[in-house]
């Protein structure tokens, strides 16, 4: 994370003060004006994807296309901005600097490319967006009356982070948020030679029943569907993926001992067969445990990585 003193600005705009925040996915770019209480008073969504402003990478581009039209709302608006903060979808060490290309093949460092597009002085600050999410849900969600949770972000990718008194654990190189590098419980699926991830993320639901021949499926919305209408190979994806999930969830437990598991992102946040199915898992596997950890759903919904952007600033 990168930040600095807010500048004094003379005659600055009367109207309400908010932090301009960006959570950027490898589709599209969430961005939004978060006041210092958590509401978020303005947003609006991009594709990651619109390259424009000369940077050879569509991601960066988009982001910087995104941090201009957000700067020129709140100058609509009337909203002054005390700073811009970004999460993004990569590893982020302590200074804010992306160190993976695992979504976007950027070339410049965001910092620069967020400080391009904002005023002289204004206070610049990157996280990845799973320890965002966790952090808005730390300060103004679910995480609020807990001493310590574990963050599970499950949307297209899957990732995680542990909170410790009501921050993210980053570890020694920004890197502690690998959930879904993990494998796959030989319990679930012995046949299995992929990652966590590819097994029961959104893109990896998408991808499994596409293996299962017919027309490509691009996520597990449209697998939802697919098992609501009776397609046995998508609810059967769907079940395996929720045992999978909740199973190493249950392993996770004995580890870190947290008062809490909180289920964020796109995916994680709904219901359906892969939901009960990681809750049956997860019982089962801490079924000796008294008093296992409670599953929580996160409550600020696809908001939380804007949110947590935002309180990367304070």
């Amino acid at each position: 994370m990168n930040t600095s003193p807010t500048p004094a600005s003379a005659g600055a705009p009367s109207g309400p003060s908010a932090v301009a925040a960006l959570d950027v996915g490898g589709t599209k770019i969430a961005a939004g004006l978060v006041a210092a209480d958590g509401t978020l008073l303005h947003r609006r969504e991009l594709p990651t994807d619109a390259a424009d402003g000369g940077l050879r990478d569509p991601g960066l581009a988009g982001t910087a296309r995104a941090a201009r039209a957000l700067l020129d709302d709140a100058a609509r608006l009337g909203v002054t901005v005390t700073a811009l903060g970004a999460g993004f979808p990569e590893y982020v060490d302590a200074d804010g600097l992306l160190t993976s290309r695992e979504v976007l093949a950027w070339d410049v460092q965001p910092a620069a490319v967020l400080g391009a597009e904002a005023e002289p002085g204004l206070p610049v600050a990157v996280g990845s967006d799973v320890r965002c999410g966790a952090l808005g849900e730390a300060r103004h969600g679910v995480g609020r009356d807990l001493a310590d949770f574990f963050y599970v972000s499950l949307g297209t990718g899957l990732s995680s982070t542990l909170v410790l008194g009501g921050r993210p654990v980053a570890g020694r190189r920004g890197e502690a948020i690998a959930l879904g590098e993990l494998e796959v419980p030989a319990s679930v699926d012995p046949d299995w030679h992929g990652n966590l991830e590819r097994y029961c993320s959104g893109r990896g639901i998408g991808e499994r029943r596409t293996a299962c021949g017919g027309s490509p499926v691009p996520g597990a919305r449209e697998v939802t569907a697919l098992a609501r209408s009776g397609d046995r190979a998508a609810s059967r994806i769907l079940t395996t993926a929720g045992q999978a999930l909740g199973t190493v969830l249950g392993q996770l437990v004995r580890v870190l001992d947290p008062s809490a598991i909180v289920l964020g992102g796109g995916l994680g946040t709904g219901d359906g067969p892969l939901h009960t199915a990681l809750r049956e898992a997860y019982a089962h596997t801490t079924r000796t445990r008294p008093g296992p950890p409670p599953l929580r759903r996160a409550t600020l919904g696809p908001d939380a990585g804007l949110i947590g952007a935002a309180a990367l600033c304070s």
